[in-house]
C-alpha cells in the first residue's frame, strides 16, 4: 500500500514517541538524515551503500551520517552537513527527528527525518559512498519483510534486524531506525530499541 506524504506527514506529526532515548552506554554521538523523496507509489527512502575501502562499515548499506565533530553546533548540523558531503544534497525540510538509537559500536545516533525536493541532484562523493538507491516505504514498511535475528551480545540477547530489498540486505542499525520509525508510524513498541 502506498504511503502518502500527506499520510505520513500526519502519523509522524499525531503519533506520540513511545521509544525513549537510551544514551548512557554510548561512547560518541552520530546523526544520520533519512532522506524523504515523494514517487508515484507514495514516499521512497533514499539510501547510501558505504565505500568498501572505508576503515569502519565499509560496503554497508546506511544513511548519509556520522560522527559529530566538535565544531558542529547541533546533531541536526551534523546529519545535515554529513548529507552534504556524501550525496551532495540537504533536505528542503527536516519533519523531525527521532529517538536516538544506540549501536553496538557504541555510538548514540541521533536519526532525523528529511524531505528532499522534487527537482534534487545527487553529488556521490565516490571516497564515501559507491552508490546510492531508493526503497519504497510500503516495502519498508511491510512487517513481514523485518527478518528477526536474535544475537547473544555478552549476558543479553538482541534483535538483530534485516530487511531485504532487490539482491541487497538492509541490516545492523540501519534496519534498527527503519523498524523504530515504522513502529513510531504505527504506535508499535519496538521489541528492542538495540540492534
Amino acid at each position: 500500500m502506498p504511503i502518502t506524504q500527506a499520510g505520513f506527514l500526519t502519523r509522524f506529526a499525531l503519533q506520540p514517541l513511545t521509544i525513549t532515548d537510551h544514551i548512557a552506554s554510548a561512547s560518541h554521538q552520530a546523526a544520520v538524515m533519512l532522506p524523504l523523496v515523494e514517487s508515484t507509489q507514495g514516499f521512497d527512502l533514499l539510501f547510501t551503500l558505504r565505500s568498501k575501502h572505508l576503515r569502519h562499515h565499509a560496503g554497508q548499506i546506511s544513511f548519509p551520517g556520522g560522527r559529530k565533530d566538535p565544531s558542529d553546533p547541533s546533531l541536526l548540523h551534523t546529519a545535515q552537513r554529513e548529507c552534504l558531503e556524501e550525496i551532495g544534497v540537504q533536505p528542503q525540510q527536516v519533519l523531525g527527528r527521532m529517538p536516538v538509537y544506540v549501536s553496538n559500536s557504541g555510538f548514540a545516533i541521533t536519526p532525523y527525518v528529511g524531505l528532499l525536493s522534487q527537482d534534487y541532484k545527487l553529488s556521490i562523493n565516490s571516497a564515501e559512498v559507491e552508490e546510492a538507491f531508493r526503497v519504497p516505504l510500503s516495502h519498508l514498511f511491510q512487517p513481514n519483510n523485518h527478518i528477526r535475528f536474535p544475537v547473544k551480545h555478552g549476558p543479553r540477547t538482541l534483535d538483530v534486524y534485516w530487511i531485504r530489498w532487490q539482491h541487497r540486505y538492509i541490516w545492523g542499525a540501519t534496519a534498527g531506525i527503519i523498524h523504530n520509525l515504522y513502529s513510531h508510524l504505527y504506535g508499535i513498541s519496538p521489541r528492542s530499541e538495540r540492534y
